[in-house]
């Protein structure tokens, strides 16, 4: 008998499936009205339904869960069915054999994987426990030097402030000094200026004495001579008591000075007197101020070689962890990894400390990074566990239709790369194959509905890859392919600058095959940039082949392939990127 083909007359096309409350799968009728259809089965069928029933129940496989027992299972039965059909047992035997052969093949491999994966784990775990044993040593370290090196430096600040307050001290108690020296120099040099004129006032007296008594011979009357010689015995005799008189008053008031001049000394002599017996104590304690400011000036010279010393120790010190440490990394080098270069990576790291930096840098690459639209990267943004729907109208993009929240799967920015990568590869093909007769929304559910199987999943990843385009805008593959989804942009551009670079690197490289592997001088692929290039002017070739030159910068001769090589996130050279622009700018003067 052919079942269900003799059964009411009607064709199998037309009927369904029901499950009865054994777990059993029947066919309804569309004529029964959902009511299950009784009509037998062929025997042989019911009996290996009984009999894969009844094993996959006794070794308690029933539900679809990927089982060795329940596979071996429909092994037996597809066994039987084989041998049953005599006409297609060849083929079907054949397909059974491909299945097991590489069901084999796939069981070898996981085997084979399975010890590498977990040394790899164990491997990892013991670099991170490493890793961060290393780091927190050193950052211990790091902060004890600091501490002691701010520690001596002021120690050495304030030695050497009280030092050049001690020398200023000195300074100010010489000229002191030199002062009341002077001081002292005048007052000797009056007093001698004084005995002088008083010695010039007693010459002139004993002049004007002489010059007297000339004149009073002169002016005598010489009409006698007796008198004459009394008065002149008498002059003699006057002389002579004159000069004893003279004599007496030289050797008793040689040194004499006038009564107001000398009480006028006198009063100032007391005072300077007083002033030197000031000045004479005020240079002792000074002296001896001096005296204990030069000793401390030692013990502090002391002190500042020995600390100069205990510096040159921890200078030494220093150097050599420094030798044995890791050297503090280049962090100009993220520019040239991180999505946005070099300048993205300088704003956001301005003013960051290493620990800072190395944090911003984990984030990038794991995508833990938002940009807040000024090129700086904020950590504090608040990332949503569910994304809010958009409802199922008509202007909601159809990737994106649903009216339920869906999870947020938190995709790092090399997964969303990836995804976009693979979307794309895929939209080609499916264009070169049928056409495009779908736009990138309807496509995009239909890639993720075939890869995950299911209306809710596909939904689901496409929020999450909307939500992510839009958080890792920076990205210029994802910008683009946001603003594609978007509408505010033309596929035709991702395409036709795919294309175009594609077959710029087939014929560039396809040239460079006839020089030696591959590589050429950069005159030579001037020569092919310009000839490939016909619209470009020299100045942009220039630029091209500077680009390419800074890509390899270690090399004489240009690797072709490599300038033209892209990884899994499509992402280029900064040659490619360069003519990117070019491209970009092209199409904009001709628009």
């Amino acid at each position: 008998d052919s079942w269900p083909a003799n059964a009411s007359g009607g064709s199998s096309a037309f009927r369904n499936l029901a499950l009865t409350n054994q777990g059993r799968l029947v066919q309804t009728g569309a004529s029964l009205r959902g009511k299950l259809d009784t009509t037998p089965k062929p025997r042989f069928l019911a009996i290996i339904e009984d009999y894969l029933y009844r094993e996959l129940k006794a070794l308690g496989v029933e539900d679809a869960v990927a089982n060795e027992s329940r596979l071996q299972v429909f092994r037996e039965v597809f066994s039987t069915i084989i041998d049953d059909f005599k006409t297609y047992k060849p083929l079907l035997a054949a397909i059974k054999n491909e299945y097991e052969i590489m069901l084999t093949h796939l069981n070898d491999k996981v085997i084979d994987l399975e010890p590498l994966r977990q040394q790899l784990v164990l491997l990892s775990e013991q670099c991170d426990k490493k890793l961060m044993q290393y780091r927190k040593e050193e950052r211990e370290e790091i902060s004890l030097l600091k501490e002691e090196k701010r520690r001596l430096q002021q120690t050495i600040r304030q030695l050497t402030n009280q030092n050049q307050n001690l020398e200023t001290n000195i300074q100010r108690l010489q000229e002191e000094v030199a002062s009341q020296y002077q001081l002292y120099r005048r007052e000797l040099d009056a007093r001698k200026l004084l005995i002088n004129d008083a010695n010039d006032l007693r010459n002139q007296q004993e002049k004007r004495i002489e010059d007297k008594e000339g004149i009073d011979e002169q002016g005598m009357k010489k009409e006698d001579p007796i008198m004459m010689r009394i008065a002149l015995k008498q002059a003699r005799k006057d002389l002579n008591g004159a000069l004893a008189k003279i004599t007496h008053m030289e050797a008793n008031y040689n040194d004499v000075v006038p009564r107001r001049d000398f009480v006028a000394l006198e009063a100032k002599s007391g005072e300077c007197l007083q002033r030197i017996k000031e000045l004479q104590i005020v240079n002792d304690n000074q002296s001896q101020e001096i005296e204990q400011l030069r000793t401390q000036n030692e013990n502090f010279k002391e002190d500042v070689q020995r600390l100069q010393r205990e510096k040159d120790e921890l200078n030494m010190k220093n150097e050599n962890i420094h030798d044995e440490m890791t050297p503090r990394p280049s962090w100009d080098l993220a520019g040239e990894v991180i999505d946005g270069g070099a300048e993205r990576w300088m704003n956001v790291s301005v003013n960051k400390t290493s620990q800072e930096k190395l944090v911003l840098l984990l984030n990038e690459f794991t995508g833990g990074n938002d940009d807040d639209g000024s090129g700086n990267l904020s950590q504090t943004t608040t990332i949503p566990e569910q994304l809010s729907p958009r409802g199922e109208g008509e202007q909601v993009p159809f990737h994106l239709r649903s009216s339920r929240s869906v999870k947020n799967r938190r995709l790092t920015r090399r997964d969303v790369a990836v995804l976009i990568q693979e979307i794309w590869t895929e939209r080609r093909i499916s264009d070169k194959q049928d056409g495009r007769t779908k736009s990138l929304s309807e496509f995009i559910y239909e890639f993720f509905r075939n890869r995950y199987g299911n209306h809710n999943t596909a939904v689901e990843m496409g929020y999450n890859l909307d939500y992510s385009c839009k958080r890792f805008k920076h990205n210029e593959n994802c910008q683009l392919f946001y603003h594609i989804l978007s509408g505010e942009a033309d596929e035709d551009i991702y395409h036709y600058t795919k294309n175009l670079i594609e077959q710029l690197a087939d014929r560039i490289i396809k040239e460079s095959e006839t020089h030696p592997n591959g590589t050429v001088t950069a005159d030579a692929f001037h020569n092919m940039l310009t000839k490939y290039l016909p619209n470009k002017t020299p100045s942009d070739i220039s630029e091209l082949v500077a680009a390419a030159e800074k890509e390899q910068p270690n090399t004489e001769q240009l690797s072709v392939a490599k300038l033209f090589s892209v990884d899994d996130e499509d992402n280029y050279g900064e040659f490619i990127r360069v003519l990117k622009r070019h491209l970009n700018e092209d199409k904009q003067n001709y628009a």
